[in-house]
């Protein structure tokens, strides 16, 4: 399987961030849209306004305006979306290569057990995560009934 799709430059690079493509984000100017593609590789402020080029106050006070943070919170979001989509796509090899280890006969009993508590856990939480979405369901299909119970659309 190729990984292509995990090279960090991938990800952020100078001119895009999270799907933007060199315009500012929403009502942003350009030094502040670059902030943000800055503030998602380098979480250090001291840095990033140096990176800037400009002073920290001014990357904080871009920080407690409303619109700035909307702006940087989407773009964390859109970056945290696409590693998780990376973490989906590559859980099956994962999953493969803690059953080689697991039962490969040169493997130390350490990393067998290692591996082996590693697949209970997440095989765990799978379930334990189905669970909660299927409770969930329930909850929205009751809550809809309610609601259309009590006239409300």
């Amino acid at each position: 399987m190729e990984h292509e799709d995990v090279a960090p430059d991938e990800q952020v690079s100078d001119g895009q961030a999270a799907g933007q493509a060199h315009a500012p984000f929403d009502g942003l100017d350009e030094r502040q849209s670059r902030a943000i593609i800055v503030l998602l590789r380098e979480p250090m402020l001291t840095r990033a306004a140096e990176t800037l080029g400009v002073n920290e106050r001014t990357l904080r006070r871009w920080l407690g305006e409303p619109r700035f943070k909307r702006a940087y919170y989407a773009a964390r979001r859109e970056a945290y979306d696409h590693a998780v989509g990376l973490l989906q796509r590559y859980a099956p090899m994962a999953v493969n290569i803690l059953a080689k280890v697991m039962t490969e006969d040169r493997t130390p009993p350490a990393a067998k057990i290692a591996a082996a508590v590693g697949m209970l856990k997440f095989g765990r939480e799978g379930i334990e995560l189905d669970d909660m979405a299927q409770r969930i369901d329930l909850l929205e299909q009751a809550a809809d009934t309610t609601a259309k119970w009590q006239g409300h659309p």
